[in-house]
């Protein structure tokens, strides 16, 4: 490896070309964060690069010796390796890091270029600064004459901003880029308050300023230039010398250290990004969108990337750390770049048909997974991945759906139960693992899960009566509302499916709102009356107690909630026997009075229709093993 800092000129100057793997990622920088700023540089480089030889003429110095008083600009570094070429060809550089700052260096050079263009400077100042981003058409074939080939998927953009006549500057990034450039430039040019270069061919005006600016880009601007021979040093360069404006995501580090892995195992990178990554780039803005909450908060292509390794390494990651986790397992498993991409690429198509991008999954398979992330239970997701990547012959249909309808039964009750959600990534890992053992294994999971897999239980039909019966739901130490929506939801849509005399009825139940039947303020309409005063005290706490009981809880219209507000129970019930289509209501009005027992007894009787919806650890459906278990793989 060799370290240099050298000048652009040097950089630029003479047939040479710089290639940015297909496998780097797209073009980002842009106006305020880094030409903006990248600008203001040269331009204060240039002004210093004036004043010094202006002082350095005073004292009866050349231009030489009066440069060596003006402070370079750096640019930063870039990484480079060489790309096997023919003897006598042109010299080519593969860009390992740096493809930001040099498409940048790129457009900037062109859009001066145009500046000096439109000013009508002297031929030789024009050359100078073509000479940086065109090689020479006598010597190098057409197809390389730009100075820099992009990716394959910008190469078209690229070479259109680059041509010598401008494309329209919204045609592309490179093109507003350029034109951004140009007019920068060409202020430069006609601002007569830019100090004067004494040596240059003209005292004043746009030639003098030319000049200034083209010494400044070419010989003032500076890089470290990393040369490496070594594929392994490429990669640890490229690790610590990534772009601080834009940091890369592991995903992006992963790409890299894959295809400069495949490279080395002499696999053709171009190939096999048209056939395995093409997709994460062409579909970007959908897998470099942020999902989750809070600090989980990730691009999908990143949750993708742990839980695909999660995986491959049958244990919880540490996703602060996904990129190292990955590159300790390519290492210590030898797996081969094609095997690691094929396997992603596999493990995509199944990210995608969970979320309804590509068929693959029934509907019941994927109103599941739907229905386990809107819990917000992520650690199930290697989990459904797995699954959905099994061949038919050792999934079929029927068994795949099954088990996943097993892994929303579980996480469904115990958010019924308010159980407890911590140690899910252990929990649901021993699960993948008990699968990836087995000979059957759609049954390892349905049998994983009812064994109560890291001490965590499926609930039972016991536990959920007696969770619903007496613990609170609502409000502090209960469930959040959407959640409740989702069980009360449920029920009620299991009561349509199985009335016989409504019409089919399409309810939106996110948008409902949670109603209490007796009331949050059931002091002034629902009086205890009747009883002395300790009484009294012992029935008002019981019924505080009872208050948030999911028995207590309903669903209803925003209009419909503020109508009943704090109506005693006959006029609530009048408004909900006129108003609510729902089958949940219906049941509910057919009580003639409300109080703190039918509370518990509705409560018993919800708990009753998850089992029917969520069926229980117990139920036939699930053809649980009798202690003897699925065979394992090799038994």
């Amino acid at each position: 490896m060799k370290a240099d800092t050298k000048t652009l000129q040097e950089v630029l100057h003479g047939d040479r070309r710089f290639v940015v793997p297909v496998y780097q990622r797209p073009y980002v920088w842009e106006q305020e964060r880094q030409w903006e700023p990248l600008w203001n540089d040269v331009e204060a480089t240039a002004v210093r690069l004036a004043e010094a030889r202006q002082s350095g003429q005073s004292k009866g110095l050349d231009a030489a010796k009066s440069d060596r008083e003006a402070a370079p600009h750096f640019l930063g570094a870039i990484v480079v390796g060489q790309s096997p070429t023919k003897t006598g060809e042109v010299d080519t550089r593969l860009i390992v890091d740096g493809q930001q700052r040099m498409t940048t260096i790129q457009l900037l050079f062109r859009g001066v270029l145009d500046a000096l263009e439109t000013a009508e400077v002297s031929k030789q100042v024009r050359a100078r600064v073509r000479k940086a981003v065109l090689n020479d058409d006598e010597v190098v074939e057409a197809d390389h004459l730009l100075k820099l080939t992009p990716r394959k998927a910008e190469r078209a953009s690229f070479e259109a901003a680059m041509q010598d006549s401008p494309a329209d500057a919204a045609s592309s990034t490179f093109a507003s880029a350029r034109r951004y450039f140009a007019e920068l430039a060409f202020e430069f040019l006609r601002d007569d308050q830019v100090p004067s270069d004494p040596f240059a061919s003209s005292e004043f005006g746009s030639q003098n300023r030319a000049e200034l600016l083209a010494a400044t880009i070419l010989g003032l601007v500076k890089l470290v230039v990393i040369d490496l021979d070594d594929v392994d040093d490429a990669q640890v360069i490229f690790e610590a010398l990534n772009a601080r404006n834009t940091p890369l995501s592991a995903t992006d580090l992963v790409k890299n250290l894959l295809f400069l892995k495949a490279e080395n195992e002499h696999q053709d990178p171009e190939a096999l990004y048209e056939q395995l990554w093409k997709r994460f780039d062409d579909e970007s803005d959908w897998w470099i969108a942020q999902t989750g909450i809070g600090h989980a908060q990730r691009a999908r292509q990143d949750w993708l990337l742990g839980d695909w390794l999660i995986a491959q390494l049958g244990r919880p990651i540490n996703v602060g750390r996904l990129y190292g986790e990955f590159r300790r397992w390519l290492t210590d498993s030898d797996t081969k770049a094609f095997t690691a991409l094929q396997t992603l690429n596999g493990y995509a198509d199944a990210y995608e048909i969970i979320h309804g991008r590509r068929d693959g999954a029934t509907d019941s398979e994927r109103q599941a997974f739907q229905t386990v992330e809107r819990i917000g239970i992520t650690a199930a997701t290697p989990l459904f991945l797995w699954l959905l990547i099994q061949p038919q012959e050792s999934l079929p249909a029927h068994e795949r759906e099954r088990a996943i309808a097993a892994i929303e039964s579980f996480v469904v009750r115990r958010m019924a139960c308010k159980a407890q959600t911590r140690a899910y990534s252990q929990a649901f890992v021993e699960v993948l693992r008990s699968a990836q053992r087995s000979l059957q294994p759609g049954q390892a999971v349905v049998d994983a899960l009812a064994g109560s897999p890291h001490r965590y239980s499926w609930p039972d039909a016991a536990d959920l009566e007696d969770a619903f019966a007496t613990g609170r739901y609502y409000g502090p130490g209960g469930v959040n509302q959407d959640r409740l929506r989702l069980l009360l939801g449920a029920v009620d849509a299991d009561l349509q499916e199985r009335s016989t005399k409504a019409e089919p009825l399409h309810v939106e139940y996110e948008q409902l709102q949670i109603e209490h039947v007796i009331p949050q303020g059931w002091r002034t309409n629902w009086p205890i009356s009747g009883l002395d005063q300790a009484e009294k005290l012992v029935a008002e706490q019981n019924r505080d107690r009872h208050l948030h009981r999911i028995g207590n809880l309903t669903l209803a219209t925003g209009p419909l909630n503020v109508s009943l507000s704090h109506d005693p129970w006959a006029a609530k019930r009048d408004e909900l026997q006129k108003h609510s289509k729902l089958e949940l209501n219906a049941r509910l009005i057919e009580n003639e009075m409300w109080d703190e027992e039918r509370i518990v007894e509705r409560g018993r009787w919800l708990a009753r229709q998850i089992e029917r919806v969520w069926p229980g650890p117990s139920a036939e459906v699930w053809g649980v093993a009798d202690g003897s278990g699925a065979g394992e793989v090799g038994a």
